[in-house]
């Protein structure tokens, strides 16, 4: 056999192994069950628990990679109900996360954390600022956070941090376990 045709059937082997690993990785491409949310846009709605008139709504939006935030402003010492809602507006019309995060509640956890600084590390987190009760539960009787209480104290400037925590098959309460899903951080003031 010529060297000219020996090179042409190693190419064409070569070639036709490729196509064939190509083909074979695409039929065995499956989405993950446990994948991370795609969340854009978080809203947070605070319900004055002595006063339903009195709300304060603040969204978060990242559909560019530079987030539009809108401030909390909370009166001290007063006792809200806030729900939080998520969504990926980059399908029309607009996913909404929220039901999901319900529909795998043993798999979520939201987190409402104050800080004083932006970006601070998870250890700085202030419990002085509020209280935050989760008020729903998943099947294993753990808090998923979409509902919770939030008991402000004195008067505060700083940072409220919402992490939605995707936690598959090792939820237990806590931050640790998991991934982050998406994390927003809203300057808060309260007085």
């Amino acid at each position: 056999m010529s060297m000219k045709k020996n090179l042409r059937l190693t190419v064409f082997a070569a070639a036709a192994a490729l196509l064939f690993a190509a083909c074979k990785k695409e039929k065995n491409e499956t989405p993950t069950e446990n994948a991370n949310e795609e969340i854009t846009t978080v809203k947070l709605t605070f319900t004055n628990a002595a006063n339903a008139a009195d709300k304060v709504v603040a969204t978060w939006k990242d559909l560019t990679g530079n987030p539009v935030i809108e401030k909390v402003t909370l009166k001290a010492n007063t006792t809200y109900n806030l729900s939080t809602e998520l969504f990926d507006e980059r399908k029309n019309p607009a996913d909404t996360i929220t039901h999901e995060i319900e529909e795998e509640a043993d798999e979520h956890r939201l987190f409402h954390l104050f800080f004083s600084k932006a970006n601070a590390n998870l250890q700085d987190s202030l419990s002085t600022v509020a209280t935050v009760t989760p008020l729903d539960k998943d099947g294993n009787n753990l808090p998923i956070g979409l509902e919770v209480s939030v008991a402000t104290k004195g008067a505060f400037t700083g940072y409220l941090r919402m992490v939605v925590r995707h936690q598959p098959g090792n939820k237990n309460g806590s931050y640790g376990p998991g991934s982050t899903d998406v994390l927003t951080e809203f300057p808060l003031e309260i007085k």
